[in-house]
């Protein structure tokens, strides 16, 4: 009886084990799943379910930016891969019945030329407008020289374009333009996955570093990321080894630039908004990209 006794107490052990054990690996996974979900719906305008929370979820990872940025930097390449690929076969068509091959070079320029203005529109509409937005408000700001620091908020936050904000915007995006033109197409996936993943790492350095001025959503990345250490090490780590495992010591070198751009942004609030605000994130995003692709190509 006592045999008995002992046998049915550890099988009833078992049982609750069994049954709890995949309860919290599946209680695990979704809460991995909810995360990601923030991340995404926060950084890209893929269609997602959000829930009430998800500014602040996303904030208390944002370590994980870097991540979430390899992923857009590989849909946006694996796009511009695809779209290179049948447009040559398009202009080829052309030059083979047309001009019986003897436009060869036009067509290849053509190629590569319309590939990268598709590009980089499906990056800014992949990631919903919001980081231009952002640098379009830090262009309008730095476009009035002897304001005051309230004055300048105060017209980032207002629903115009000034000339200064047009044209920073313009220059920046021609710029990532004319560099993905430059990328090769069979490298332009992993060129794109190491930009994204080096102007993402410039977000967090921002965050890091960086002193909120406001009560906004700069703020809750802020104070979710201030003086986080250990976390800013992941985020760097995780990085570093994507982009060294994609492109060796020059996608160690891109990195390296998102970096010293957030540092530089971090300065760069100081003067324009007394602090880094939401708009000074959008604007590192989109600077650090162009930096990172420049230090890729050249």
């Amino acid at each position: 009886m006592c045999g008995e006794s002992i046998s049915s107490g550890n099988l009833q052990m078992l049982k609750r084990y069994m049954i709890s054990k995949p309860k919290y690996a599946g209680t695990l996974t979704m809460k991995s799943l909810r995360v990601l979900r923030g991340l995404m719906a926060f950084l890209t305008s893929i269609p997602m379910k959000m829930d009430e929370d998800f500014l602040e979820l996303s904030a208390s990872f944002m370590f994980l930016f870097p991540a979430i940025g390899a992923v857009i930097g590989f849909f946006a390449g694996l796009y511009s891969f695809f779209t290179n690929y049948f447009l040559s076969l398009l202009f080829g068509f052309f030059n083979a019945t047309f001009s019986s091959g003897s436009q060869t070079t036009l067509f290849v320029y053509l190629t590569k030329g319309l590939a990268s203005v598709m590009t980089l529109s499906f990056l800014l509409v992949l990631t919903g407008l919001q980081h231009t937005d952002g640098l379009v408000d830090v262009g309008n700001a730095l476009g009035i020289r002897k304001a005051s620091v309230e004055e300048r908020i105060e017209i980032a936050h207002a629903w115009i374009v000034t000339r200064a904000g047009a044209l920073l915007a313009l220059l920046v995006s021609l710029c990532t333009l004319l560099l993905i033109f430059l990328v090769k197409p069979e490298a332009i996936i992993r060129f794109l996955v190491v930009a994204e993943v080096s102007a993402k790492l410039a977000m967090v350095t921002c965050a890091w570093q960086g002193t909120s001025i406001q009560r906004g959503k700069g703020s809750i990345f802020i104070d979710s990321m201030k003086k986080r250490h250990s976390l800013y090490l992941i985020s760097l780590a995780a990085s570093l080894f994507m982009s060294a495992m994609l492109l060796g010591l020059n996608g160690i070198l891109a990195v390296t630039s998102g970096m010293v751009v957030g540092g530089l942004f971090i300065v760069l609030s100081k003067r324009i908004f007394g602090g880094v605000t939401g708009d000074i994130f959008g604007a590192t995003n989109e600077i650090a990209r162009m930096i990172a692709l420049f230090a890729l190509v050249w």
